[in-house]
């Protein structure tokens, strides 16, 4: 793994990891590089990995709150390798369920806003479509077809590029307001737009197939694999948010999940 060196205060293999609120950004510690694929790997890594990935899938499919719950939980993985408290990522915890979901919840309503934003060009594109399949042309059919669905394709794009800096920002912090730091996110956008880009192709991908077998073992092999994209995905962003401060960007602190 491309970081500054050994961490001699990483926690030993497999312990649950307790977050601890940090003093600021030089907490951080900086890589060079993204290993796509050592996201992937680093998922098996913990010696308590089935377990890991069977709960965060569990908790994935439970209405309404699950998604919070998930969020917190990807929080404190990003957190567990961004400041260096262990080598691989802490276990998921149901006794901390309440802890993930209050801090969840910033990271959900984040999303949320920022996905209402977009909202209208989808909506828009959505639209033009409507209008050219009124025509009867089947051109302009075409033509609104292939322009819906490069739109849909854009926004996505888009959205993971505003909202994985926003993730970040409201796990760390623990605060709704504190997460749009415009001047921050585009900073981070501007940095780290290309291992976004390929990452989030790469890992999109790998997440598919995961999917696809979890549903090809009777579909009782979806809840894991749900979970396993989970913790591959924290591990991911945790790498970019590492090679972001590696490049000159500012680090967060860790703040305590405060009770909603």
């Amino acid at each position: 793994m491309s970081t500054s060196g050994d961490n001699p205060f990483s926690s030993p293999e497999g312990t649950n990891y307790q977050p601890q609120p940090t003093e600021g950004s030089e907490t951080v510690i900086p890589r060079s590089s993204v290993d796509y694929m050592e996201a992937v790997g680093d998922v098996f890594k913990n010696p308590n990995w089935f377990v890991n990935i069977l709960l965060a899938g569990v908790a994935i499919i439970i209405p309404i709150i699950g998604g919070m719950v998930v969020l917190g939980y990807i929080a404190e993985v990003i957190a567990s390798r961004a400041y260096g408290k262990m080598q691989t990522y802490p276990d998921f915890d149901f006794n901390r369920f309440v802890d993930y979901l209050s801090r969840g919840f910033w990271m959900f309503l984040v999303t949320f806003v920022a996905s209402l934003c977009l909202m209208p060009v989808t909506m828009l594109a959505g639209g033009i479509m409507a209008a050219f399949q009124a025509t009867e042309n089947e051109a302009l059919i075409l033509v609104g077809v292939l322009l819906y669905f490069a739109t849909i394709f854009a926004i996505n794009i888009i959205t993971f590029f505003i909202t994985c800096p926003l993730v970040i920002r409201a796990g760390m912090l623990n605060d709704f307001a504190g997460a749009f730091n415009f001047n921050w996110i585009m900073d981070f956008i501007k940095k780290m737009w290309v291992e976004q880009l390929l990452g989030g192709i790469l890992l999109y991908i790998i997440a598919l197939l995961f999917m696809l077998v979890g549903c090809l073992a009777l579909c009782v092999g979806y809840i894991p694999a749900a979970g396993a994209v989970v913790i591959m995905w924290s591990l991911f962003i945790a790498q970019l948010y590492q090679v972001y401060v590696h490049r000159g960007g500012q680090g967060l602190p860790f703040k305590e999940a405060t009770k909603l």
